[in-house]
């Protein structure tokens, strides 16, 4: 039984994606993947980034079902995917200082 289980850990790592956060730090997916897999996410956890590369690409104007475009500067879909993320960040920050000052209203 031991060596079932030392062979699994030699084999499998856990998927490196942040589930979540608490005040301890962040909580991961960790679903067992392949050592071998790259990069090291779960099948779940793949297909969103697979599908958030395919909109950082369609909103640079780089359409992956159009073969007669050029392809892609690895820096313009870093770029992209990095603009998509501050998005993200700030519109829930902005929901979080608006949900604030409704509470303060609220509460005096």
């Amino acid at each position: 039984m031991g060596d079932r289980h030392n062979l699994f850990a030699e084999l499998a790592l856990n998927c490196v994606v942040s589930a979540g956060c608490s005040p301890t730090g962040p909580i991961l997916c960790g679903k067992p993947i392949l050592r071998s897999a790259v990069p090291s996410y779960c099948s779940l956890h793949s297909q969103k980034a697979e599908k958030h590369v395919a909109r950082a690409l369609k909103k640079a104007g780089l359409n992956a079902s159009n073969p007669s475009k050029i392809v892609p500067k690895f820096h313009v879909i870093v770029a992209e995917c990095v603009s998509q993320i501050q998005n993200r960040r700030r519109a829930a920050q902005k929901a979080t200082l608006e949900m604030a000052e409704v509470k303060e209203e609220s509460s005096c």
